[in-house]
């Protein structure tokens, strides 16, 4: 095989594991950890630097768990009836086995006269964000003691290195066989990682169009969660599911961070559009389908459609107590405010409604997994936004991602114990290296440009969508996607966003294939030609798999018995509550 200068002027390191966990936030360390307890050894790559990088280390300092006394309900509704709610119910108890393995770390959390400090809601808090108890220090102060527990008790860490593909037993993509490890680049030096491993666990994050600038509606946090795991499993050809997401998010409107939802509705704050009203004055919420979070998503898109955006967050009335647990808990977010200028005590802070189905990071679309964790790849298991989620919401908060974290490590383990290591094919391993380093070439089409292309169609999506939209910009991506050959990488820092960027596109093709299949309005998915939500015909599970360069997708009944235990879905259709509100609001703008 004859290959150009950028391969060949690169080193190829070869490590091998037990147990190779891709990802390094709060999924990927809790899997990783775990499988180090059950004694295997375990590799873990990062993309970025463990402990500082993903979700987890901005997370808004808020990890929802249940308490023994709960009402489970508190917890369960608000999660929709696509929910397996015996296997939510596990997770939910789950929970708070993990806050007792936190709190023995040394995690800190905000208490009061020694009792653990929760957020208060009514039904379906959890999922609004209520029941939340408060990280001292954030999500950076969290993954900093967690990180140092890994190191702690042996898992081995390879920072700085972006995993491109899953390597397979015969070698091919979609594989008939099984996984046997991952290949990988660095970001900063010439190298190719090669990672053999008896089991693989994928807790890349999920779907999210990444490297945004300040003004754009993307999801602003973190910058480089760029679907890697998503796009990753598709082409190996794991069975995916759960893909149908939207927008029910917010964002700042001049500078990137978390949102902060949890915390500031648990402390009472507002939001009011640009002429002063409360957003949320024509929205409710309604059982098991419409949480505060949602429908505050959907009542700030229909502000902007009306032209009285953006929404300004209002913290002007909380008492001084509350500001100051805000800066304890979410310092990130607080210290960024007050680095853009802002004063929360006097001053609103303007919104945005993330554009829909592009930010995926917490909605659980990706491998669909058992109740192991195990995808359906021999070798391969998935946790947090990587996977489905095993169905447990449709919204994969801090506290979520670690429980499946913790169970996917245990089990990957226990199967690392009786499987060989395989091996990689070598005939892969350099194909694959070949089309990985194929961008770093001094001429071609700039980074800039073509995410500047991709970014422009995502905003022609909007955040109302409609079957014409969806087929059109799918059309657009994919033909970025035909010429991304072209696209140049400079250094091997550029090389990662270029890889980053085309798994972007690769993954959001899927999801909007999905958007097209399912036609109705459900949850943070509006879309104006579907306005009902349709229970006759979609309370099914959507599932995919690559075949023939394409993606299929089909429907499978849900298994009632689990998914139906304390709640179940009214019969037939009903309009969605975005458009009962909307009404002609909808037909006048776009």
């Amino acid at each position: 095989m004859v290959y150009g200068p950028s391969i060949m002027s690169y080193k190829t390191i070869h490590h091998q594991a037990d147990v190779l966990v891709i990802g390094g936030g709060a999924a990927g360390a809790m899997a990783a950890i775990r499988a180090r307890e059950a004694g295997a050894d375990v590799l873990l790559v990062d993309k970025s630097v463990f402990g500082r990088s993903g979700c987890a280390a901005l997370a808004s300092g808020a990890y929802i768990t249940y308490m023994p006394g709960d009402d489970i309900m508190l917890h369960l509704g608000g999660r929709g009836v696509l929910t397996n709610q015996t296997k939510a119910i596990e997770a939910i108890h789950a929970t708070y086995d993990v806050l007792k393995i936190l709190d023995g770390w040394g995690v800190r959390f905000v208490k009061e006269g020694g009792e653990l400090w929760r957020g208060k809601g009514g039904s379906g808090a959890a999922a609004s964000g209520g029941l939340a108890a408060g990280l001292v220090g954030g999500g950076t102060a969290m993954m900093k003691v967690i990180r140092g527990v890994a190191l702690r008790d042996g898992v081995r860490v390879l920072n700085r290195v972006s995993v491109t593909d899953l390597l397979t037993s015969d070698g091919r993509h979609p594989t008939g066989g099984q996984v046997v490890g991952a290949l990988g680049v660095s970001g900063r030096e010439r190298e190719v990682h090669v990672c053999e491993a008896k089991s693989v666990v994928m807790c890349a994050g999920g779907f999210n169009f990444g490297y945004k600038r300040p003004g754009q509606w993307f999801a602003g946090m973190p910058l480089n969660i760029t679907s890697d795991g998503v796009a990753m499993q598709i082409r190996a050809g794991a069975v995916m599911g759960n893909m149908a997401v939207g927008s029910k998010y917010l964002q700042t409107m001049e500078f990137m961070c978390a949102p902060g939802i949890e915390h500031f509705t648990t402390m009472g704050t507002s939001y009011f559009n640009s002429r002063g009203e409360d957003v949320m004055k024509r929205f409710s919420e309604s059982e098991a389908e419409f949480t505060r979070r949602l429908s505050l998503g959907q009542a700030v898109a229909l502000e902007m459609l009306e032209g009285n955006g953006p929404v300004y967050l209002d913290c002007t009335k909380l008492p001084p107590e509350n500001i100051r647990l805000l800066y304890e808990v979410i310092p990130i977010i607080m210290n960024t405010f007050e680095a853009a200028g802002y004063e929360i005590s006097k001053e609103r802070v303007p919104y945005l409604p993330v554009l829909a189905a592009t930010y995926g990071s917490s909605h659980g679309g990706g491998a669909v997994v058992d109740d192991d964790c195990r995808t359906s790849l021999p070798g391969l298991f998935a946790a947090g936004a990587s996977s489905d989620g095993m169905n447990i919401s449709p919204n994969l908060n801090l506290s979520w991602c670690m429980v499946l974290g913790w169970w996917a490590g245990l089990h990957a383990a226990d199967y690392a114990r009786n499987a060989d290591l395989k091996g990689a094919v070598g005939q892969q391993v350099e194909s694959l290296s070949k089309s990985t380093t194929q961008y770093l070439k001094p001429e071609g089409t700039d980074f800039n440009e073509v995410h500047g292309k991709a970014a422009d169609l995502l905003h022609e999506l909007g955040v109302i969508l409609s079957d014409e939209k969806i087929t059109r910009v799918r059309r657009g991506l994919m033909d970025i996607l035909d010429t991304y050959d072209n696209v140049m990488a400079r250094d091997p820092h550029d090389l990662v966003k270029v890889l980053g960027l085309r798994n972007s596109i690769e993954a959001l093709t899927a999801v909007l294939d999905y958007l097209l299949h399912r036609q109705e309005s459900r949850g943070s998915v509006i879309n104006r030609d579907h306005p009902e939500t349709d229970n006759e015909k979609w309370l099914v599970l959507s599932k995919s798999i690559i075949e023939n360069g394409a993606l299929k997708i089909w429907d499978e009944a849900i298994p009632r018995d689990e998914f139906y235990v304390h709640y179940r879905p009214r019969a037939g259709k009903a309009m969605h509550p975005f458009f009962k509100v909307a009404g002609q609001a909808v037909e006048a703008g776009d």
